[in-house]
């Protein structure tokens, strides 16, 4: 445990994984991390945006999750700062785009079709029962809204493979 303005120098090495601060003014002081399983459908209105079953890590401030049987599931930025952002997906019924929006304003429209500066990363996948991938990291400003966002909505099912992880990198 390190309080008080320290100085580090030279190779360190650690017997566990280090904790960081989330930095001055960012209300906590672990890292803030979600990681969200097992997908479940999509929102009832928001038909493009997934839901998930299982929040295996909901630590920290920074980042609200919530999932809605009408919206589908919503990561809400707290503190602005950088984030790392995955989706992972499975479609078994056709290939399928899989991304990332950002405040997007049509979530009943196909990923790949939103306006672009709502697409933060997307990916499609290679055929029926494979999985596919995006991830980015990127500045958020406080207020920003992330969501799983796919291409259709031909998954309704429980999907074990689905996985969403967003954390804050600083």
């Amino acid at each position: 445990t390190l309080t008080g303005a320290q100085t580090v120098a030279g190779v360190k090495t650690f017997s566990d994984k280090p904790i960081f601060s989330a930095g001055p003014g960012a209300g906590n002081t672990n890292q803030s991390c979600v990681r969200v399983h097992t997908a479940n459908g999509y929102g009832s209105s928001s038909t493009k945006i997934r839901r998930f079953t299982t929040a295996s890590i909901n630590q920290g401030t920074d980042i609200t999750y919530a999932d809605s049987a009408t919206l589908g599931a919503s990561f809400t930025i707290n503190a602005s700062g950088v984030y790392g952002i995955s989706y992972s997906d499975d479609f078994a019924g056709s290939a399928d785009v899989v991304g990332i929006s950002l405040n997007t304003t049509t979530p009943a429209t196909a990923i790949q079709s939103i306006a672009a500066a709502e697409k933060l990363a997307m990916s499609t996948t290679a055929n029926i029962n494979y999985s596919s991938t995006t991830t980015i990291a990127v500045y958020l400003p406080a207020g920003s809204v992330v969501r799983a966002h796919t291409s259709t909505a031909q998954a309704a099912g429980t999907i074990a493979a689905a996985q969403f992880t967003i954390t804050r990198l600083s």
